[in-house]
């Protein structure tokens, strides 16, 4: 009796952590051996909620990916790492990315007007050095944050 009184604890801790956010397979195993969880018993509820359609990987690694890249202006690779961090499979990382970003030069320069908002100060080639380090750190490749920008490569140095 006891073994199943565990397991229904692993099934309400589960669904509790789902209700404040959706979780991925690895992150929400993680999170009941932390509460100190059997494997066995962790391993049984997360089959319950895959079969209940409660937990599923694709799901979340699309949802957070059209996320990130709407709401914190994130490129594909920044993206792509997150997901990977949170044990999301290569195989549905790429897919959710292909999603969240089909057009990564259109979100590069969204992520780069909202950068120029906060930094109107700035111009010439100080702005350009620092939003390519902006937009680099937020995940886009070099390519689409230089066609972000208006030039086709890097700046070369201008004295003569």
């Amino acid at each position: 009796m006891k073994k199943n009184s565990e397991n229904k604890d692993a099934l309400g801790a589960a669904l509790r952590l789902l209700g404040v956010r959706q979780r991925s397979v690895f992150e929400l195993t993680g999170k009941l051996r932390d509460k100190g969880f059997a494997d066995a018993d962790i391993n049984e509820t997360v089959e319950k909620l895959l079969k209940a359609g409660y937990l599923n990987d694709e799901s979340f690694a699309a949802a957070l990916a059209r996320s990130r890249a709407s709401h914190k202006a994130w490129g594909p690779a920044k993206i792509a790492r997150d997901l990977s961090n949170r044990g999301i499979a290569r195989e549905i990382v790429k897919d959710a990315v292909a999603l969240a970003c089909p057009a990564e030069e259109e979100l590069a320069k969204a992520a780069l007007e909202r950068w120029r908002k906060r930094h109107k100060g700035l111009s010439g080639r100080e702005e350009t050095q620092k939003a390519f380090r902006h937009l680099s750190s937020r995940g886009f490749s070099p390519s689409a944050i230089w066609k972000a920008i208006g030039r086709h490569g890097p700046v070369e140095d201008e004295q003569a």
